[in-house]
């Protein structure tokens, strides 16, 4: 009898937590917050209903009340790892609450033992293992395309992934600039028939569980940072800040002010905020290059590149892993799915930041940089 009440009640918190999860995606935050707090009322350790109230504070601008929930969200989570310590999920939502709070040792060293599962993109599990296997028999080398993001590499992941027939999924957690690899996930990878699209920086946690997994070679993709943040600053409004964890990430996600604001305002926010971290995590991996810790490679490719020739571009990155012409058959890869592409334009920003804008984003632009991948000020 008591295991079935108990088995009725988690089937009632689900049931509850899925519902406010709907409502609050729906932007009915009120009634989403109500049922949280609801679910907390009788399960005060649902780690889950504390980090969505703390979203849906920052959605309303109650930034302070939101801290509160996060800082409470975190110290659940501990508390249930001290009695479940193998719990991953538990594990991994901690890891994404501590990223997102700037706490990175700690998040890291979740992630170096993380047990965490492959997640299939763009493909049904029996779809992904036939991919990986099929792509590990044609003897394909793990394949990394870390990239800027809004840059096009969706569109450009999916190319490849279809040109060469290999699983897509995903190394990490976490969102830019914080993704944290993850060692299981790594190790998968390493084992080949896989193609991994990220956002990651070159952490000294991040090389080393790459290199340590088996892989050593990374393409970097970059687009002129100006056209990034100007992206963003539509996505962010438009897009980012009404998805359900997004919020929690205060880096790169702006206050309800401003995203109450005209795209200006967003534009402004992201020029002094977003902008410095695209450029800190390009200067990372330009590090890398040069001095090739663990013996890894980097290939820096551009989206000026893609959008000129496609076939260049492809044809350099299938060099620099050593994939065979005949490994690649055009007419897949032309019908993979393009996402995320909002214009596709090189310097749409010229047209759209005010003078004011471009020089401010000109000024914060590397000199070095700016002769390396030939950006125009």
């Amino acid at each position: 009898m008591a295991d079935a009440i108990q088995e009725r009640h988690r089937v009632e918190l689900n049931q509850a937590f899925f519902h406010a999860r709907k409502l609050q995606s729906e932007g009915q935050l009120d009634e989403a917050t109500r049922i949280y707090e609801q679910i907390l009322l009788r399960f005060p350790r649902h780690a889950e209903s504390l980090t969505l109230l703390a979203s849906t504070c920052y959605q309303r601008g109650d930034d302070v009340q939101g801290e509160a929930y996060m800082e409470r969200a975190v110290e659940v989570l501990r508390l249930i790892l001290a009695d479940q310590p193998s719990s991953y999920g538990a594990q991994a939502l901690l890891a994404n609450l501590l990223l997102a709070r700037g706490q990175r040792a700690e998040a890291e060293r979740i992630c170096a033992s993380l047990q965490l599962q492959l997640n299939p993109i763009r493909a049904t599990p029996q779809e992904f293992v036939q991919r990986r296997q099929a792509a590990t028999l044609a003897g394909l080398p793990p394949m990394l395309i870390n990239t800027l993001p809004k840059s096009a590499s969706e569109s450009i992941w999916n190319r490849l992934a279809q040109g060469l027939n290999m699983a897509q999924a995903h190394v990490s957690i976490g969102l830019f600039p914080d993704c944290c690899v993850v060692g299981s996930r790594a190790l998968a990878l390493g084992q080949g028939g896989l193609i991994m699209k990220e956002h990651l920086p070159a952490t000294p946690h991040n090389l080393a569980t790459l290199a340590n997994a088996g892989v050593r070679k990374v393409v970097f993709h970059v687009r002129d940072p100006r056209q990034a943040t100007l992206s963003w600053a539509h996505f962010v409004r438009d897009d980012v800040s009404m998805r359900l964890m997004a919020p929690v990430w205060r880096r790169i996600v702006p206050s309800r002010s401003v995203l109450q604001q005209d795209l200006p305002a967003a534009i402004d926010w992201s020029i002094e905020r977003y902008l410095p971290l695209l450029l800190g995590v390009v200067d990372g991996w330009l590090e890398v290059e040069r001095t090739r810790p663990h013996g890894m490679q980097v290939l820096f490719m551009d989206f000026e590149t893609y959008r000129r020739d496609e076939q260049d571009y492809l044809d350099q990155v299938l060099a620099f892993y050593g994939i065979a012409k005949e490994k690649w058959q055009a007419g897949r890869s032309e019908a993979a799915e393009v996402v995320h592409l909002r214009k596709g334009e090189i310097d749409e920003w010229r047209r759209v930041f005010s003078p004011a804008q471009a020089q401010a984003a000109a000024a914060r632009l590397p000199d070095a940089m700016v002769e390396r991948f030939g950006w125009t000020r």
